[in-house]
């Protein structure tokens, strides 16, 4: 490292200099230990604090929970025996020979048993008693509690479930390791299958949804327990079993997997006390207990007993043929991203990206070699002429990718971004860049460190010793980087903060000229690498590794030591003469050093202040405009290929309607402060509304891993009058908030009901909770004051515009409705807001009178399209297939009007026809299909599909024979309606 030669070079000045410092700290360390010591000691007659204390009253329904903080071993008054359901999983409840329980869920329970005190009677554990029998007697109530559900609509009838979920698992297809005769999405060959599931599990009827969706036919063969599964597939009697990815086979391989599905405890319907214990033990996990699933996820699941991965018939022909051509693969790495990646002492690639490629690439079996390079220049030089077939350590981003050449496979490695400065530094004039760095742009690290210049250095050792020399500066690394740069760093006078900026996601990037048949099949391999090998590879890079022994470092590590050896007489001189003659003079450095601090936050604040709201004002807007960009970016990639381009281009218009509100509404507010808007309301569809407002929260979720609980219940599905998009505001803005102040890989809990009110309209309740960082007293006092923000330090690492609340509560009143909040520092935040809306019974009328024959009418008929431009093609078709309705498209209205006259007469039971189209506009069509002798030319139904929507085309079709005309972008339920009322008839 070139600071190590640096400090052999600094010679005898530095260390008379650090000598010198190193003993005036350590006196006044000595001083402060021993002010300490008699001005903090505990009063004579401490006593703990009274056992009648209650609670804070937060969780108002659970308040008389026993805490453990609150812990009284002199009363034991709450503990109660709880019988369990105990049904035998591997990896999720054992029981083994020697009477030791163990599993994901039995670790589970003792973890909830530290907050409640409850004692289990294990119901099931040694007994032949099937899962099915179980279920029955948690809903009859003769056991308390039964982990690992799936949620159904049927047992949300019968049983109370937590409201967190305690995993996640996926429907899955197992197949003995080495079975080629079923290939993962070959379902062409799948007739036939012969398949295990057990009695009375959700597998039963999402397997068979699955070959619905699929085309195949399966025989179907059912066993009470795992056991019996996994015996009747070593014996042949099954050619494949169906059960839980969270279930431990040994021997197997993944065929399939589908329907991911949280899993809860339950206990019946007359268990509530029970159950809200329970939902606060778990809360409590969730915040104080983090990384607890986490660690028992990886000591039950590793592996999954997995042991190759399943390709289909064609990757597996195309491995085949590069093995046998002997192809090996180039591979490119940065060299100065320790310990990502770097160079050992021989010039050979290392590094935590560099281990997990190379177990990839071992699981499939391909030959590879690194292309050398020394530095982050060469690096930047072969990446850019594509010397490398394989980029192992591109930050993923599509646009940059598409722009360079190269296909993106998914990302197998994810990180945070972290500012490296030095301590006490909070305001930077220069924000250093390196040659190979690929993580952000120039705008992004100016925005992100306040600082005006940007140089460019060779290495992570350069910036190192730019920041130790120069105080005003920064750099930003991935955390991983940061923090062994800070740990090389031997005057201790660097540390690494969290940015506030998206995580990085690292994946293998393959060059265009080898083809894309590659990513699928790293797709697999990256997503079968087990938590057991990635944790084993981080672990060989911990940052302890990278530590610094040298004597300088030590010094100022432990400056009471140096202190010691070289200066007791000296630190006795700087004793007696800052306690005997120093103290007054001491005394009023410290008055006058109050004052300033005190004067100097004082002008901080205020300038923070003034300009904090222009600032900060963007931040609300990028979050639906991330959702746009995001959802944009997936249908680009994914093409014609997803069937999802349809729902993604709704979330896109939903996201920018709600982004256009910010913009409007921060422009109102920025007029002192006044909230002036109107309603515009109108029909709307609840069941349709909710799920948007769903979709779009959803998207707010990813930056910070923020999982969702979303629940409605008992929702009134009538016809509702109201201003979509200002509930829509008032709900993200909500929402936005829970994910903005929740910690990382935090729960935010939504509930939805409604009921009807005396005077026949509807009343919406939505109640938001997260688990985050609170709000303190005095801030809910002004919370919905315009531009007030609470500066809670380095946890709200979130800005905002400060206008939120304040906007919620004006369109929450509008709507007749009201808003209750509830907050506690460190433990969380729940709103609660109720909304009052009209009910349209004119369209309930309409609805009922509408014949029952009618509603599958458009089953099996056939529609001529005609339309140039592909996506409004694909989306067209898209709504009409999913009615079951055949199309035959039409490129032109030439082409159109020659497959309509040269078909039999009654072919066709309508025309959707475009206008402005090439060779033959949609008039002309029109006008000529009216105009020939065919038997059906003049009763056919002609319906115009256009973007110009104005008066002059809807009387020019009408002339043209056209019977009516719809607007782009096309709305399914009024397209699907107009047919139903020319071909319903």
């Amino acid at each position: 490292m070139k600071v190590a030669k640096k400090i052999i070079r600094s010679g005898l000045y530095n260390s008379i200099r650090i000598l010198s410092t190193v003993m005036i700290i350590a006196a006044v360390f000595v001083l402060s230990a021993y002010s300490s010591l008699h001005s903090h000691a505990a009063p004579e007659d401490f006593s703990k604090s009274s056992d009648n204390k209650t609670g804070t009253g937060f969780y108002e329904d659970v308040e008389n929970v026993p805490d453990l903080v609150n812990f009284d071993s002199d009363d034991r008054s709450f503990s109660r025996v709880i019988k369990v359901g105990y049904f035998m999983i591997d990896g999720f409840q054992m029981y083994d020979e020697y009477g030791i329980y163990s599993g994901y869920g039995y670790d589970y329970l003792q973890k909830i048993r530290t907050y409640t005190g409850w004692e289990y009677d294990y119901i099931g554990d040694d007994e032949d008693i099937t899962f099915a029998e179980l279920y029955r007697m948690v809903v009859d109530g003769e056991i308390d509690l039964l982990g690992g559900i799936t949620w159904t609509e049927e047992r949300a009838q019968k049983l109370l479930f937590s409201n967190v979920p305690i995993d996640m698992e996926y429907t899955t297809i197992f197949i003995k390791s080495g079975d080629t005769k079923y290939s993962a999405g070959d379902y062409g060959r799948w007739d036939g299958i012969r398949l295990g599931i057990c009695k009375g599990t959700t597998y039963v009827d999402n397997i068979r949804k699955f070959a619905e969706d699929n085309f195949f036919t399966y025989r179907a063969r059912y066993y009470d327990s795992d056991a019996e599964l996994v015996s009747a597939l070593e014996n042949g009697e099954i050619d494949a079993l169906v059960s839980g990815s969270s279930h431990n086979f040994y021997g197997v391989s993944i065929l399939a997997q589908f329907n991911p599905s949280y899993l809860f405890f339950v206990t019946g319907l007359q268990n509530q006390d029970l159950m809200d214990s329970l939902n606060h033990a778990i809360s409590q996990i969730e915040t104080v207990d983090a990384g607890f699933k986490e660690s028992i996820m990886s000591k039950y699941y590793q592996g999954n007993g997995i042991s190759n991965i399943t390709f289909t018939s064609l990757e597996n022909l195309y491995l085949h043929t590069l093995n046998m051509n002997e192809r090996t693969f180039v591979l490119l790495a940065n060299p100065d991203n320790c310990p990502l990646s770097y160079l050992d002492s021989n010039g050979e690639p290392v590094g935590i990206l560099v281990d997990m490629t190379k177990a990839i690439f071992d699981s499939i079996g391909l030959s590879y070699e690194f292309y050398k390079v020394a530095d982050g220049r060469e690096y930047i030089q072969a990446l850019g002429e594509k010397k490398a077939d394989i980029v192992i350590d591109l930050v993923s981003d599509f646009s940059g990718s598409e722009r360079t050449g190269y296909y993106e496979c998914d990302t197998y490695f994810n990180t945070s971004l972290s500012m490296i400065h030095q301590k006490e530094e909070q305001e930077f004039n220069t924000v250093i860049k390196r040659d190979g760095d690929g993580i952000f742009n120039d705008t992004v690290i100016k925005d992100l460190s306040g600082a005006e210049e940007i140089i460019m250095l060779g290495s992570i050792d350069a910036s190192m010793d730019y920041l130790v020399r120069h105080p005003k500066s920064c750099t930003f690394l991935p955390s991983e980087t940061a923090n062994v740069l800070v740990e090389l760093e031997e005057t201790n006078s660097l540390e690494a903060d969290s940015a506030s900026y998206r995580n990085l996601y690292y994946c293998l990037a393959i060059n265009s000229g080898c083809g894309n048949f590659l990513v699928g099949i790293f797709n697999k391999a990256t997503n079968s690498l087990s938590p057991q090998t990635r944790g084993e590879i981080i672990s060989r890079y911990s940052r302890d590794k990278y530590r610094v022994h040298t004597f300088r470092s030590f010094i100022y590590d432990n400056p009471m030591y140096g202190f010691v050896v070289v200066g007791a007489g000296i630190i006795i001189f700087f004793l007696v003469v800052i306690i005997y003659s120093g103290k007054k003079t001491r005394i009023k450095i410290e008055k006058l050093n109050t004052q300033l601090s005190e004067s100097l936050s004082r002008e901080k604040r205020a300038s923070e202040a003034k300009k904090r709201f222009f600032d900060n004002m963007s931040h609300d807007m990028r979050t639906p405009l991330n959702g746009i960009l995001g959802l944009t970016r997936s249908v680009l990639k994914n093409g014609e290929s997803s069937g999802n381009n349809l729902d993604y281009l709704y979330k896109i218009e939903d996201s920018a309607s709600y982004l256009e509100l910010l913009i409007n509404d921060s422009l109102v507010m920025s007029n002192l402060g006044k909230i002036e808007f109107d309603l515009d309301p109108k029909q709307v569809d609840p069941g349709q509304t909710y799920d948007s407002l769903r979709n779009v929260a959803l998207t707010y979720a990813d930056e910070r891993n923020i999982r969702f609980v979303v629940r409605r219940k008992e929702i009134v599905n009538l016809p509702t009058i109201l201003d979509y998009n200002r509930l829509e505001q008032a709900v993200l803005n909500v929402v936005s908030n829970a994910v903005k102040f929740s910690y990382v890989n935090g729960i935010v809990e939504i509930d939805l009901t409604s009921k009807m009110t005396p005077e026949n309209k509807v009343e919406y309740t939505l109640t938001v909770q997260d688990h985050g960082i609170g709000m303190s007293k005095e801030f809910q006092e002004t919370m919905f004051e315009a531009y007030t923000q609470e500066d809670r330090g380095e946890m709200t690492d979130h800005a905002g515009t400060g206008i939120g609340l304040a906007v919620v509560k004006s369109i929450v009143e509008k709507m007749n409705g009201s808003i209750d909040v509830k907050s506690q520092e460190n433990i969380g935040t729940i709103v609660k807001m109720t909304f009052e809306f009209e009910v349209n019974t004119n369209s309930i009328v309409e609805e009922l009178s509408d014949a029952p024959d009618r509603k599958d009418c458009l089953h099996g008929r056939n529609v001529l399209y005609c339309e140039d431009n592909e996506l409004n093609m694909d989306i067209v078709c898209a709504i009409l297939e999913s009615e079951h309705v055949s199309v035959a498209r039409a490129w032109n209205g030439q082409e159109g009007l020659d497959k309509f006259l040269n078909s039999p007469a009654g072919t066709y039971d309508a025309i959707l026809m475009d206008i402005r189209m090439p060779e033959m506009d949609g008039f002309t069509a029109a006008r000529k299909i009216r105009s020939s002798d065919k038997e059906d030319a003049n009763s056919i139904p002609i319906i115009a599909v256009t973007a110009n929507f104005y008066d002059d085309n809807k009387q020019a079709s009408k002339e043209a024979g056209m019977d009516s005309i719809l607007s782009k972008p096309v709305d399914p339920k009024i397209l699907i309606g107009e047919l139903k009322k020319y071909i319903c008839k």
